[in-house]
């Protein structure tokens, strides 16, 4: 079973006083994201037995659980006080995040998921997609259950965004010829959007005006860009030992991320065939990273990556400053954009 010290940044990254704040919004909700955990184990129930076995792998794992965690936020930030719906949409929240994780690991063959044996590794590509099927349709049951529509249509459009947006990346694999703005649809799809719900849900079940509701969809929709664009830079520059799976995993699947594209903007035309040339090698993966560094390094484009990042982190605190009194939950919600940027894993 995955415990709410899943939901906390690393030990190690508490000298970080954003990762500090951050743990303090996380103890805010502790009741709440405790009950979450509960649920998202208890609806794993199935009598196909390895529906449960594969899914309890996935979730003891941990994970930030970010996504319920923004839920339980926004909803508190627009005045909900119930004490089941919070959860409820929590859970389906995680739930399709976490089909999107074993989906995602089988198509780009990945053996590592958070330091551990990915699902497919160790069950199989056959039983991680179907059970990820299987968690997207428990997650449609639930919101049928819960029967709010807006909730359900919300989801329904993330939903596609991510599907839409795993079919972008698998067709710009290996091309280094796409530009920034369809990289940024890209990860609007696959990373935004979803984020973006999670904050839309909140002021739903909160029953807020269209202007508040808009502007937390417009502060999830921004950390949730600001989110992917730190990963695409710790790719390359994050700590192995608390990074949970292995340095240049994108370089190694063909991925062209935003340090790559900025520096291929850059480089002269040598540099972009040996860039080619090595996204194209199979070659041992340490000596292509080492020589790709050298490029990004040459070119700051992991600085300037992150720079885009806390651009849109800052783009999300002015949302809901203009939009929302001071409270502990605005509060909260703001501490969770500075961590996302300043995170280390």
């Amino acid at each position: 079973m995955a415990h709410l010290n899943s939901t906390r940044p690393k030990s190690g990254d508490l000298a970080n006083p954003a990762a500090s704040r951050y743990a303090s919004a996380v103890a805010l909700y502790a009741q709440d994201l405790e009950r979450v955990e509960r649920e998202i184990n208890a609806n794993f129930h199935s009598d196909v037995a390895l529906i449960p076995k594969v899914s309890a792998y996935l979730a003891g794992g941990g994970g930030k659980r970010i996504r319920p965690l923004l839920v339980i936020a926004s909803s508190r930030l627009c005045g909900y006080t119930g004490a089941i719906r919070q959860i409820t949409h929590s859970v389906v929240a995680e739930y399709i995040h976490a089909a999107t994780l074993l989906h995602d690991d089988v198509v780009d063959e990945a053996e590592l998921r958070r330091g551990a044996q990915s699902a497919n590794m160790k069950f199989g590509n056959e039983a991680s997609v179907l059970v990820g099927d299987f968690l997207f349709a428990k997650s449609f049951q639930l919101m049928s259950d819960d029967g709010d529509i807006r909730i359900i249509q919300t989801v329904a459009e993330a939903t596609r965004n991510l599907a839409e947006g795993e079919v972008l990346q698998l067709v710009n694999t290996m091309n280094l010829e796409i530009t920034e703005d369809i990289y940024l649809d890209t990860i609007y799809r696959k990373t935004g959007a979803l984020i973006e719900a999670c904050c839309r849900i909140g002021a739903i079940l909160g029953g807020s005006p269209t202007e508040r509701e808009e502007a937390l969809a417009g502060y999830g929709r921004d950390i949730g860009m600001a989110f992917q664009l730190v990963d695409d830079a710790l790719d390359y520059a994050g700590e192995k030992s608390a990074w949970g799976k292995p340095i240049g995993a994108d370089l190694a699947e063909g991925k062209v991320t935003m340090p790559l594209i900025r520096a291929i903007q850059m480089a002269g035309d040598a540099e972009r065939e040996d860039i080619a040339s090595l996204m194209e090698s199979d070659e041992e993966l340490g000596p292509r990273l080492d020589r790709i560094m050298m490029i990004l390094k040459k070119y700051d484009t992991i600085s300037t990556t992150l720079e885009m990042a806390r651009g849109y982190a800052a783009s999300a605190r002015e949302r809901l400053i203009s939009a929302f009194e001071p409270s502990i939950h605005l509060t909260s919600l703001l501490d969770v954009a500075d961590y996302i940027v300043e995170r280390k894993v």
